[in-house]
């Protein structure tokens, strides 16, 4: 080579060495400061992770802790707290509105008058000295319903004994067999009990305590629970009738709601059809209510809800099913809740889904002669955001749910008869649930056996646009002379 490398001295080599074992020295040192605070990363890194765990676990609570009836399946009586209604106060005032068309009642005829009051002039002249002379149309008339002083009408039936006067053989008159029948409380009083403690829930305390305040007549809580019992023989037959045709309709919506029978925990079951509803109180809420009601060769569609005995009845018959919307907006409504900015959106994206889909059904309830086409269509769109879900297991449950039972969230768009939800049963529940909280339940088989009996004729009624208190007037007098009580619904 033409040039080399100069040859360090030793010095320069000592004096290296020395700046490097400085250097080393220096970042072991450093390195010892740095253990600790490599230690207190660590230590920071793993409470992060603690309190985000436990962050995500709170705000899951707190979405449980704000279900309530818009967005689960908690009753709204369950509501601690209710939401403000959207955009605020109302600025509409109480009472009739500006613009809205008064409707009068229609003034009793001559005929329908069982009293009349009139009142003259104070004098038959004018202060000017004229004679007054009647005019008709210009009368001032005020109309008045009322109770009368002593409405209850008390009867009594003698059968008068007669003796001979030649042999001294007792004859005696014979009290007829209906009246026999009707017993204390007659038909009229009878139905009214029944009708105020159906529609209005009063108790049987209650109704003692109006019997003697506004009608000034004792009667015990046990005389209701009797003419009750009498009001129950009555209705069995057109409740047996209702209850046989419930395995001929080819779609049922299916309810059920608690009971309490002597504090014991009972299940008040509704069986709504197009035309009738039935009531049966059980002591379970399983499938075998289902199968001991319809029996296991019912054949049709049933509306209910998500609950697991609808699952098995279902599966053990094969029968077809429309799982209530309603629940299933509610269940979706919760998700929106979700700390998980894409569960909410999923939640969001199914919500709009259906939205769409219940205006398009809207629309054909309006106009039935329309293509279901466009429903159907709205119903896939609703199945495909469903599908769409993001990595979280309460939105997959929810996916799951429908990627399995679609077809049977969706029925509704094929068949015409078949409602969304499950509404219809729900509100047929409510008089048993208003009842329940008023009266804290039944006490025997016979109390079970009227309250069944009469919300099913009342709600029927409803139903048929019948009068109840009319219906259970027939049907005591039928039971009086030992006959049927009329049928509620077209042979």
């Amino acid at each position: 080579m033409d040039a080399t490398l100069p040859v360090p001295t030793l010095g320069t080599l000592m004096a290296r060495v020395d700046a490097l074992e400085k250097e080393v020295s220096g970042l072991k040192t450093e390195n010892r400061k740095l253990k600790p605070l490599e230690k207190e990363v660590l230590r920071l890194k793993d409470e992060n992770k603690k309190l985000k765990s436990e962050n995500e676990r709170l705000k899951l609570e707190l979405a449980a802790a704000r279900k309530n009836s818009s967005n689960s399946s908690k009753p709204p009586s369950s509501d601690i707290v209710k939401p403000p209604p959207a955009g605020g106060k109302s600025k509409r005032s109480i009472g009739a509105q500006r613009g809205h068309e008064p409707h009068f009642r229609t003034p009793f005829t001559p005929k329908q008058l069982d009293e009349t009051h009139t009142f003259d002039p104070p004098a038959a002249t004018c202060p000017c000295g004229g004679t007054l002379e009647p005019c008709p149309g210009d009368d001032q008339v005020r109309q008045q319903i009322e109770l009368r002083d002593n409405p209850l009408v008390r009867r009594e039936y003698r059968a008068r004994a007669w003796r001979c006067a030649a042999c001294g053989t007792l004859r005696r008159g014979r009290i007829p067999r209906h009246v026999k029948r009707e017993g204390f409380v007659g038909n009229r009083l009878s139905a009214a009990l029944a009708f105020l403690n159906t529609k209005a829930h009063a108790s049987h305390s209650a109704l003692s305590a109006f019997m003697k305040d506004a009608l000034g007549e004792s009667l015990s809580r046990g005389q209701v629970a009797k003419t009750f019992r009498r009001v129950s023989d009555a209705l069995k037959a057109p409740y047996d009738e209702l209850r046989g045709r419930l395995r001929k309709e080819p779609v049922l919506n299916i309810d059920e709601t608690g009971h309490r029978e002597q504090g014991k925990r009972f299940w008040t079951w509704v069986f709504r059809a197009k035309d009738f509803t039935v009531f049966h109180i059980d002591k379970t809420r399983s499938a075998g209510v289902l199968e001991s009601v319809l029996g296991s060769d019912y054949r049709g569609t049933i509306g209910c809800d998500y609950f697991s005995a609808y699952h098995k009845y279902l599966r053990d018959t094969g029968n077809d099913a429309q799982f209530c919307l309603a629940h299933l907006i509610r269940d979706i409504r919760f998700l929106r809740e979700h700390p998980d900015p894409e569960t909410v959106r999923y939640a969001d994206r199914s919500l709009a889904a259906m939205r769409r889909l219940f205006r398009v059904h809207h629309r054909l309830l309006e106009n039935p002669g329309q293509d279901r086409a466009e429903l159907v269509k709205a119903g896939e769109r609703l199945r495909n955001a469903m599908l769409r879900v993001p990595a979280e297991a309460k939105a997959d449950n929810l996916a799951r749910r429908f990627r399995e039972h679609g077809d049977s969230y969706l029925r509704f768009t094929l068949n015409p008869e078949v409602e969304p939800t499950n509404n219809g049963s729900e509100q047929s529940l409510r008089p048993a649930v208003i009842d329940r909280a008023c009266s804290q339940g039944t006490r025997s088989l016979a109390g079970r056996e009227f309250k069944q009996r009469i919300w099913s004729v009342s709600a029927t009624c409803v139903q048929r646009g019948v009068s109840l208190f009319a219906y259970l007037l027939e049907a005591l007098a039928a039971r009086a002379h030992r006959a049927t009580a009329p049928p509620l619904l077209a042979p």
